[in-house]
């Protein structure tokens, strides 16, 4: 009988509901469930304390949400659960070890690792008014958001002309603004840059064409 072989885990975050794929062969077969079996295992041993999810006799409260196991490929949609209780979460830079067994055969475990990447964030910047009069207060706007949560009250984002940063604006429920009265007269490519943290990667907006006239 051929021992499973995992060849591919797809990226994982931090964020609690996301679409793991692992590819491989020898897998078996199981049918969709939430909780845990002898079968996977997600192992995060970069937290403190480190954690487990999905394996049954490891006994751990954290559990999988398995939407497809087939033969060479399982789908999973994240973790349930006491996810979030006693630091049971995902932060950037952590090793995550994933093994699978064969249901059918008890075979394995293939292994893997993985370095957990931040949640994807997205920078939406706008500006008011635009255009606007040479001396007049322009206010830009950034708003940043995820796909399940905002990032962190009190964290800055910055505004920038090409490589010139204009000032930066701290964030209140995903929203962080800056004001300026000085920039020339003409069209200014305006962007705004998040940086990221422990959990959220970090986004860079679109230019804003800010005209003054």
């Amino acid at each position: 009988m051929a021992q499973p072989v995992i060849t591919k885990v797809s990226k994982i975050t931090t964020a609690q509901f996301q679409t793991i794929v692992i590819t491989g062969s020898g897998f078996g077969t199981h049918k969709p469930y939430t909780g845990d079996t002898d079968y996977i295992s997600l192992l995060d041993e970069s937290a403190s304390p480190g954690w487990q999810a999905g394996y049954e006799p490891y006994n751990d409260t954290v559990t999988l949400i398995v939407q497809k196991w087939e033969d060479s490929k399982i789908v999973l949609g994240g973790f349930s659960g006491a996810w979030g209780t006693y630091n049971y979460i995902l932060s950037v830079g952590d090793q995550e070890q994933v093994e699978v067994w064969n249901p059918q055969t008890g075979l394995g475990p293939a292994q893997l690792v993985v370095t957990v990447a931040g949640e994807s964030t997205t920078t939406t910047l706008t500006s008011m008014p635009n255009p606007s009069a040479k001396g007049q207060a322009v206010t830009f706007t950034a708003d940043v958001s995820s796909t399940s949560s905002t990032p962190p009250d009190g964290e800055t984002v910055k505004f920038m002309k090409g490589k010139a940063e204009l000032g930066t604006g701290t964030l209140s429920a995903g929203v962080a603004t800056f004001v300026t009265s000085t920039l020339p007269v003409g069209t200014s490519s305006i962007f705004a840059v998040y940086g990221g943290d422990s959990l959220f990667a970090g986004s860079k907006s679109q230019p804003v064409k800010q005209v003054v006239q």
